[in-house]
């Protein structure tokens, strides 16, 4: 037998030549698709189970309708989790993702565990640097196979850094304030299933042009006339207008990619004519571009302003 692959190349040098060409020109299996560019943070925080005072999970700090929207629309592995305010950041951590291991114990798994901020939880440590509040699932998931329980009796130290979001069944949406008003031209708008590793840095807002027979004509004259929006003081994550144009609406925004910026638009009436405050509409965008930057001010770093425009540069 050992005398075999002599033989083959003796007979058929031609095809086991190439062969060997295909073989040696293989890519090389990877143990993951994912692109993590950023770093485990350095800075010092805990995860914790949600507390029994807290009540549930749902989601709705960040737009969300309850822990079902946000939970099965992401990839498998990957959890809902509550942060302290020193990581939520008045609402611009929503959608975010992380991943998290704890440290020091021995049932601590190597790769931890994938979670999207979908809310925050007061936070009566003024002391910590910040806290991750995790499902019973989700902390559980920290542990090796059959150790999850070793881990339940307190708040553990856990590395942490910024991960790219993946969305299995969901576009980028964007929900429409219950404060906006057609009548009044007020529109303040939440993006949900964000994907990718991404920082929303610019939105602006337009009328869809449609032709005679309703639907979007190519033809559209230019240029579009785009009304910038701006973020809430008191609610980051969400963008507003008090100049908005009347009709379907289109959507462009900047989002964080690779060192700088990338430009996504509609060129479809995301939103009806007859928009409603409440409702959640499909902006059938995907966003999976990973930014380089944003591993700084939202993760590790002071949350001041500073280090938002930082990260945005």
């Amino acid at each position: 037998m050992a005398a075999l692959p002599q033989l083959l190349l003796t007979l058929f040098p031609a095809a086991v030549a190439v062969l060997i060409l295909l073989l040696a020109s293989a890519p090389a299996a990877r143990a993951s698709s994912a692109t993590y560019r950023c770093g485990w943070c350095p800075r010092r925080s805990t995860a914790s189970i949600l507390p029994p005072d807290a009540g549930a999970l749902t989601g709705a700090a960040c737009g969300y309708g309850g822990p079902a929207a946000a939970e099965t629309a992401v990839d498998e592995g990957f959890h809902i989790a509550a942060v302290s305010a020193g990581f939520f950041r008045g609402g611009r951590a929503c959608g975010a993702c992380y991943q998290l291991r704890c440290r020091g114990r021995s049932a601590c798994a190597k790769d931890g565990v994938k979670v999207v901020v979908v809310g925050e939880v007061p936070d009566t440590n003024k002391t910590a640097a910040g806290r991750f509040l995790l499902t019973k699932d989700a902390f559980a998931a920290m542990a090796t196979p059959d150790r999850g329980a070793e881990l339940a009796d307190a708040a553990l130290d856990v590395d942490f850094r910024r991960i790219p979001c993946v969305y299995k069944s969901k576009n980028l949406a964007v929900k429409v304030e219950e404060t906006s008003s057609r009548d009044q031209g007020y529109l303040a708008l939440r993006f949900l299933y964000q994907g990718g590793q991404t920082d929303i840095a610019a939105v602006e807002v337009a009328q869809a042009v449609t032709g005679s027979s309703g639907t979007n004509s190519d033809a559209a004259p230019l240029p579009t006339s785009w009304q910038y929006m701006t973020r809430r003081e008191a609610s980051p994550s969400v963008w507003r207008t008090s100049r908005v144009p009347a009709g379907p609406l289109r959507l462009r925004l900047v989002v964080t990619a690779g060192s700088g910026g990338k430009w996504l638009r509609a060129d479809w009436a995301v939103l009806p004519a007859e928009w409603q405050p409440g409702e959640v509409y499909d902006t059938s965008l995907r966003v999976t571009d990973v930014a380089a930057n944003t591993c700084g001010g939202a993760s590790c770093s002071a949350t001041d302003e500073g280090d938002d425009a930082e990260q945005l540069r």
